[in-house]
């Protein structure tokens, strides 16, 4: 065959082809009508009565009562459970796991030289099945991912290979020389650099943040302080990363557990600090006048008895309490200061129910705290879907993200119902469980 038949038998195969191609592009996003028990209005933080919720596609198209069926459109009865957004947690280290009798010196060991990127990815990818599994359809990552396994990780995500919440990540996070890592005098194998992005001045600063942006990081992971270093971001540092990154329109998350380091992180802008354990009351005012986000990474005290449990010498229950007692203050101050709070995590340890159900387990240190459960589902869903940046998250409105999870009973009375979701929706699609024991 000559070129240039070749040439025009191809035009032709197109040319053929464009019909169909046209055909498959107008066809109709599949439509659902979800027949809800009771819904959870996250803006409102209450629940509002039986709802009708219809998709069209990956979003919500219309909420209300007696909706019709679209003609040709599924309908999904869960008229005997409470429909809520789909979950979000705000702190995740899906690529992470410690022991714990581990630090991360030993874990950052472990995972580049011993098991490598694809069996830490591997572990990465069950993580996000547990948390899908358990009702979390969005999640924030934030660093402790190697060189953006995290951004990986979303792709497949994504892409349909691996299921999986939704995943906001960072890619590396920027930090003082040395990392988290404990001092090293000698680090031949490059642990601190395969873990951080090292932040060198001002101008680096923002060079790191269009890097990650670049490699497709949704919010920028900073450290104010990182302990066990004793190294730290200069504000001057920190106020061109944030600068660089509202250029960009990303938000940026603050590690910071001192006073210091938190007001500092304040004052240079980011959108929000996680853990922040020992803050005082005027950083907590300039937070809420400032609108910064707090991202309490509690454990419940069930939890904490399950890992005090294993210790050589396990502390009596009165010790466990006493100690949780100065993490729970300071979400009490915060929220009769006015601080926002969006949930997260923050779980990296092994847990032999999984990690969503871990994830959940901080929910209940913020009920142990005095919030109600209305009022955590609310920082699990709204507050959590406005720090991270998507109108679409958090929420059960038209042109949001059809995310949902059915549950039974009432999850404002109680956050019993969270931790055996009878269905969870993502995007449209049902991820996890189904209708039956839902419908009427």
């Amino acid at each position: 065959m000559t070129r240039l038949s070749f040439v025009a038998c191809a035009a032709a195969l197109v040319a053929a082809c464009l019909p169909v191609a046209a055909h498959a592009q107008s066809a109709p996003p599949p439509v659902t009508l979800v027949r809800a028990g009771d819904l959870f209005d996250s803006e409102a933080g209450r629940m509002v009565g039986p709802r009708d919720i219809l998709i069209r596609g990956r979003r919500v198209a219309e909420v209300g009562q007696g909706l019709a069926v679209p003609e040709g459109a599924a309908v999904l009865d869960l008229s005997r459970c409470a429909v809520i957004p789909g979950l979000i947690d705000g702190h995740t280290h899906l690529l992470l796991e410690e022991g714990f009798s581990e630090n991360l010196s030993i874990v950052a060991a472990r995972d580049q030289a011993i098991q490598g990127d694809v069996v830490r990815s591997l572990a990465g990818a069950r993580r996000a099945r547990e948390y899908l599994e358990a009702g979390f359809t969005s999640v924030r990552d934030l660093g402790n991912s190697g060189r953006f396994l995290d951004l990986m990780l979303e792709q497949g995500v994504r892409g349909g290979s691996v299921p999986g919440p939704r995943i906001y990540g960072s890619g590396p996070g920027l930090a003082p020389a040395g990392g988290q890592l404990q001092p090293q005098p000698h680090d031949p194998h490059h642990l601190v650099d395969a873990e951080y992005r090292i932040v060198t001045g001002v101008e680096d600063g923002r060079a790191a943040v269009r890097e990650a942006i670049a490699r497709g990081a949704e919010v920028i992971k900073i450290y104010a302080e990182a302990t066990p270093q004793r190294t730290r971001l200069s504000p001057e540092e920190m106020a061109a990363i944030v600068a660089e990154a509202r250029r960009h329109r990303i938000p940026v998350a603050a590690h910071a557990t001192g006073d210091e380091a938190v007001r500092e992180a304040v004052e240079a802008g980011v959108t929000s600090i996680e853990h922040a354990y020992q803050v005082s009351d005027a950083t907590l005012r300039l937070m809420a006048e400032k609108g910064v986000w707090l991202v309490p990474t509690d454990v419940s005290l069930e939890r904490a008895l399950e890992i005090t449990a294993g210790w050589p010498q396990r502390p009596p229950r009165e010790e466990v309490e006493r100690h949780l007692e100065e993490s729970r203050d300071r979400i009490r101050r915060a929220r009769r200061l006015g601080v926002r709070i969006a949930a997260g995590s923050d779980a990296y340890g092994p847990y032999e129910r999984g990690r969503g159900a871990s994830a959940l387990g901080v929910l209940d240190a913020y009920v142990e705290s005095g919030m109600t459960p209305a009022e955590v589902l609310r920082s699990a869903t709204w507050e959590a879907g406005r720090m991270l940046g998507d109108d679409g998250l958090g929420v059960v409105r038209p042109q949001a993200w059809a995310d949902l999870v059915a549950v039974e009973g009432d999850p404002t009375a109680a956050l019993t119902p969270l931790r055996t979701p009878r269905l969870v929706m993502k995007a449209g699609r049902v991820e996890a469980g189904s209708a039956t024991g839902c419908g009427g």
